[in-house]
């Protein structure tokens, strides 16, 4: 490509090379690409437990969805928006989302991604009248509450890709006191957060209930449980023993986040900020 700028007679030359180089500059550099990926629901999760390091007792899961783009090249500037989902059947649940605000990389390499965490929990009035025609409680219209507050994430920068190069494995964590952000370990501690994820997970009741009836039989891939150092409580043998009972006694007033997320590179975005 050859550009030509028609210089006036007593343009010095030297001039005229520097607004060639910033003209050839703003073509080949019209705008700052940005790499999309899309979290991937079916492979992405949040692992939420009581306590930190060695002292955590992880208590429950939720699957993780939202978006992540890259700057100029993957894991440079993440503009991160995450929404880890709660059981939304159940009469009281929590959810929780994140949206990043800011990041910076570690001597380590390790990337510190700052963003708001918000926490919503939603409660219904049960109603309880039994006489005969009771049917169950009645539960009255959801009631949520929000509270949001400001976390820091601490992502690795390790790749593992596919083998068409277009699949990221990314892991993060973040802590939070109680004293800082009490809703976060609330909802951690009060809501019943599932202990295992499964992925096409078929049930089916039997056409007979008998006796040794145990529920419905459900088929399906586990992609994630929890994992808790156990121990029993007695000689399994003896009178004592009624189980298995986490080794860990977590310090209630911090909870622990662990993403890890499966992200899938959509197409990539030109902005011109």
């Amino acid at each position: 490509m050859t550009l030509s700028l028609p210089l006036s007679p007593g343009t010095n030359p030297l001039t005229g090379m520097v607004l060639v180089l910033l003209l050839v500059g703003a073509i080949s550099n019209p705008a700052n690409a940005q790499q999309a990926w899309q979290v991937d629901r079916t492979d992405s999760v949040a692992t939420l437990s009581l306590g930190e390091g060695l002292n955590a007792l992880q208590v429950g899961l939720a699957r993780v969805t939202g978006r992540v783009e890259f700057g100029s090249s993957v894991f440079a500037n993440p503009i991160i928006t995450l929404a880890i989902g709660g059981s939304k059947d159940k009469a009281e649940y929590a959810t929780m989302s994140f949206v990043s605000t800011s990041s910076s990389t570690l001597n380590t390499g390790k990337l510190i991604v700052t963003g708001d965490l918000s926490v919503t929990r939603v409660s219904r009035e049960v109603t309880m009248s039994p006489n005969e025609a009771y049917a169950g409680p009645q539960y009255g219209p959801p009631v949520a509450h929000t509270s949001t507050h400001q976390i820091t994430f601490v992502f690795s920068t390790s790749r593992e890709f596919s083998a068409h190069d277009d699949v990221i494995r990314w892991s993060g964590m973040g802590i939070v006191s109680r004293e800082t952000f009490p809703q976060f370990v609330d909802a951690i501690t009060l809501d019943d957060w599932p202990s295992f994820l499964i992925n096409d997970e078929k049930c089916t009741v039997p056409s007979t209930i008998a006796e040794d009836y145990h529920g419905p039989d459900c088929t399906g891939t586990v992609i994630a449980s929890v994992s808790n150092i156990t121990a029993p409580t007695g000689e399994p043998s003896g009178e004592g023993f009624y189980g298995f009972e986490p080794i860990v006694t977590p310090d209630r007033n911090h909870a622990t986040i662990s993403l890890n997320l499966q992200l899938k590179q959509m197409a990539t975005r030109v902005s011109s900020n």
